[in-house]
């Protein structure tokens, strides 16, 4: 896409927002931007890393082609001389605007199971667009008190939803969008077939099921961490649940990442700074095919954290590697913040060192 620069300049710039670094679906936009002022009328400073985000910037010259991270700021990262450059302003109120014009094209509107009940009623039909692969497919929605219960129309939406988790049904959470009715809602979804079947020769037994930002399961009637995470990365605020949650549900998200191999959500939960940490953390999760939470969470432990700046959490896990019996581990999760309003900080997370035979409790691989 070749857009129009200003007089004297030769290069131009496109903005791109995906949901993840892997994700295949993305949106771009074409900025009419001055390349030489971009670079040239800009603060710079030193940072060994940059905050993890989803927008990018690409800025072609005659030279080639570079791509940068950009914040929602509008600064964004060098990574060869490792600085973070700050445009000038005009440049940066711009770059801050096009961004959100992309974000809310790219994304979906983050709206209470309350309302999406009503928004997507019952019997309503409706696209689900998955956000890392950007293939889509039709459902209705079946029943649901708690959550939207759907199922798939035909046998094409049925084989291009298996398509989605690699050909294989999955309960693993995935970030999507619900399209109806001329709206975009943000939610999230499982692959794997259970319960009530209501549309026969659609090639799904049974049911799947959608979330939305508040949304329960029937069973517990409590929230489900991993299926609001994906809620808010659907609405383009992954970054802002993390930075709310509380010890427990952040110990879910790294169980989750750990679980779905998800490094994205991983980068947002570890420190930046920590590189190697993160890398080990990435690496390891990649030896489990399956990584559950055992332990039940006590109402009074979420409370008693409300009021403390570093906390504790011994977390029973079930893990589960390839062509191997599945153990359970006493896991260490420890997090500490700033001050009472400052988001927690996962700084410790101890784990049976994957690879290794029987049970290990407390003296397993210890990461930031």
């Amino acid at each position: 896409m070749q857009q129009a620069v200003e007089a004297g300049d030769r290069g131009s710039v496109v903005l791109s927002v995906q949901t993840t670094p892997d994700a295949v679906y993305r949106s771009e936009t074409g900025v009419t931007l001055s390349v030489r002022k971009l670079f040239g009328q800009s603060v710079r400073r030193k940072a060994e890393s940059f905050p993890y985000t989803d927008t990018f910037m690409k800025v072609r010259e005659a030279g080639g082609e570079r791509i940068y991270p950009v914040s929602a700021m509008g600064e964004f990262y060098d990574s060869l001389g490792h600085e973070v450059i700050r445009p000038g302003e005009p440049l940066r109120r711009e770059l801050v605007k096009q961004i959100k014009v992309l974000h809310r094209k790219h994304y979906g509107e983050l709206i209470s199971w309350n309302d999406a009940q009503k928004a997507v009623p019952r019997q309503a039909k409706f696209e689900v667009l998955d956000l890392e692969t950007g293939r889509s497919f039709r459902v209705q929605r079946r029943a649901g008190r708690q959550h939207a219960d759907v199922q798939p129309l035909t046998k094409k939406d049925t084989a291009v939803m298996k398509s989605i988790y690699g050909g294989k049904w999955s309960w693993n959470r995935r970030a999507v969008l619900v399209r109806y009715d001329g709206h975009s809602y943000a939610a999230s979804m499982n692959g794997m077939p259970h319960g009530g079947d209501g549309i026969p020769e659609n090639g799904f037994s049974g049911h799947s099921c959608i979330h939305f930002a508040g949304s329960t399961t029937h069973k517990s009637r409590s929230k489900d961490t991993a299926h609001q995470f994906m809620a808010h990365r659907a609405a383009g605020k992954a970054s802002g649940f993390v930075g709310k949650a509380s010890p427990q549900e952040l110990a879910d998200l790294v169980v989750t990442a750990f679980d779905q191999h998800d490094d994205a959500m991983l980068e947002l939960l570890g420190r930046p700074h920590n590189r190697e940490r993160l890398e080990e953390l990435k690496k390891d999760s990649r030896f489990f095919v399956s990584v559950r939470r055992l332990t039940e969470w006590k109402p009074e432990e979420a409370r008693k954290a409300e009021q403390e700046y570093g906390f504790e959490l011994p977390v029973e896990l079930a893990f589960e590697e390839a062509g191997k019996r599945p153990r359970k581990a006493i896991c260490r999760f420890a997090f500490t913040r700033a001050s009472l309003y400052d988001p927690w900080e996962l700084t410790q997370f101890e784990y049976p060192e994957p690879g290794r035979p029987g049970k290990r409790t407390e003296d397993g691989r210890k990461s930031r």
